[in-house]
């Protein structure tokens, strides 16, 4: 009976199935033989089989029969066969944690009950849901208990030195480290202190409520870079999860190259009119439109920033050069224009504070926008108010509008400076009810019409004391990722130029010659005096 147990293992090579109905029915032929075998025989046929066959283990042990589908096949085999060091980004309701964090753990631990698996989710309460389906699995599936009676208990309520979810799950194994073989663990609330497992598995560390915020995605981000002091040395790690916003902490994950990343959208090629891979023609639409454009892109997708959410494009980009001008009258070529400053201000200097932004934008007698300057750093008091009085005397602007919502805290103290500094110029403040998203899709248009204007490059030194380039930053992290960016001040404060209570309008040719012929004659008494 032995050389016939092993016969049959060697004849159930799954590799060479290419369906999954080609290797169920190998499966059904070869139950018929394990009828004529001893039972503690047949057992362990199917414990052999479940060891080293994912698919066979979650469909037949496991009795997840909602998984014969040729997609999720493939997957199982896939995850198989390179389970560790990949961050698996599948679309919701691909049973992306059912195969890895439940099936792929327990068929883990069946291989090697000497494992310490430390499973983490954004929230303790999370990671406790996913170990009590391996808990309750491990506790009522009388067919997986017979097949694996070295690794399982019989009872673990009763026999098990641990069998809680608070606790953990420990199973039948020699060592006895200080880790549980199973425990469950919150990445933001909560994680362990002093225990080292030797795979760590992430599954669903980001959630909506963790992305709200650029302070939340940072959180949830140096969280996991703490959790990683949790793995033992030489330990594995597998990560599970969905899109919730471009600047998330997978993206960190992926950017960092923390591990392989291995994506999966609903579709067959990413895109909202692909073919379904898994769910129904019927059903995905229906998901499309209950979620929206940019959830359906996230969570479906597992694009943050599909073509559908984005609101800016980068054809509609243009560019001039501010500078000085040989060719004309004026000494910059930025002086005929209508100029105005707008400034959103910022919390204090902190690296987690949003940004304080200036911008000095003109407007042209030929009906276009053109920043001329900008500053896009982390500033407190004072130093707004220096940037503020340094803007002004070198562009002396027609007005300046300052975001209203932190300009009381301001505006006293910016006071208290023009009467030190005897040098005085009028604010006005720019609220209103419009929502700030709202307020930066007006720009559209103009964007696309190719009104706006910015300019080829725009260094400042940071608060950090690097130079930075303001055009370059307003691109990559703004402009391209509206409306999922961690931050919109930039686009925020230039939506400002549009306000009604700002009043910005654009010179005539009438006013542009006339400002010209001024300024000429300025600009020449002052070489005359230089060279007297």
């Amino acid at each position: 009976m032995k050389y016939e147990t092993e016969k049959l293992l060697i004849q159930s090579n799954y590799a060479k199935f290419i369906t999954f109905q080609e290797r169920e029915s190998f499966y059904l032929k070869q139950f018929e033989t394990l009828k004529k075998l001893e039972l503690p025989e047949r057992l362990a046929f199917l414990a052999t089989i479940g060891k080293n066959d994912l698919y066979f283990l979650l469909t037949q042990l496991l009795k997840r029969h909602d998984l014969r589908h040729q997609w999720l096949y493939e997957r199982c085999n896939e995850v198989m066969n390179s389970p560790n060091g990949y961050l698996d980004l599948w679309a919701r309701e691909h049973y992306k944690s059912t195969i890895i964090t439940f099936g792929l753990t327990i068929q883990s631990v069946l291989n090697d009950p000497e494992l310490t698996v430390g499973i983490f989710s954004h929230t303790r309460t999370m990671a406790k849901n996913f170990l009590s389906q391996i808990k309750r699995e491990f506790e009522q599936n009388i067919l997986l208990k017979l097949c694996y009676p070295n690794v399982l208990w019989k009872n673990p309520q009763k026999e098990a030195p641990l069998w809680s979810l608070e606790k953990g799950l420990i199973l039948k194994r020699k060592n006895n480290p200080k880790e549980a073989s199973l425990e469950g663990w919150g990445l933001v609330d909560g994680q362990p202190i002093g225990k080292h497992f030797s795979l760590l598995i992430y599954d669903d560390v980001v959630t909506k409520d963790s992305v709200n915020t650029a302070e939340q995605s940072l959180k949830t981000t140096e969280a996991w870079a703490l959790s990683l002091n949790l793995g033992a040395k030489g330990g594995k790690r597998r990560y599970i999860g969905t899109r919730y916003h471009l600047n998330d902490t997978y993206q960190e994950i992926i950017n960092r190259k923390a591990a392989k990343l291995r994506i999966y959208p609903a579709t067959h090629n990413g895109e909202t009119t692909g073919t379904p891979v898994l769910l129904t023609p019927d059903i995905l639409a229906e998901k499309r439109r209950e979620m929206g454009a940019y959830i359906f892109g996230c969570q479906m997708l597992q694009n943050p920033l599909a073509d559908e959410a984005q609101s800016f494009k980068e054809t509609w980009l243009r560019f001039w050069s501010p500078e000085f001008s040989e060719k004309t009258s004026t000494i910059y070529n930025w002086q005929d224009f209508n100029r105005y400053i707008l400034v959103d201000p910022a919390g204090e200097k902190k690296k987690n504070s949003d940004y304080t932004v200036m911008l000095v934008v003109g407007l042209g007698a030929d009906q276009n926008w053109y920043i001329i300057d900008a500053i896009r750093d982390r500033l407190n008091l004072k130093s707004r108010a220096t940037a503020l009085f340094n803007l002004h005397k070198k562009y002396l602007p027609e007005l300046v509008g300052y975001e209203k919502y932190g300009m009381q805290a301001d505006i006293e103290f910016i006071e208290s400076e023009q009467e030190h500094y005897n040098y005085r110029f009028p604010i006005i403040s720019l609220g209103g009810s419009i929502a700030k998203n709202s307020r930066i899709k007006a720009l559209a248009p103009y964007f696309e019409q190719g009104r706006i204007y910015l300019p080829k490059r725009c260094p400042f030194r940071g608060y950090d004391g690097k130079w930075h380039d303001f055009t370059e930053e307003f691109i990559k992290e703004e402009f391209l990722n509206f409306p999922v960016s961690t931050h919109d001040d930039m686009l925020d404060c230039l939506a400002r130029i549009l306000d009604q209570k700002l009043g910005a309008y654009f010179p005539t040719n009438t006013e542009v010659e006339h400002k010209n012929k001024n300024e000429f004659s300025e600009n020449a008494e002052t070489e005359y005096n230089m060279l007297s």
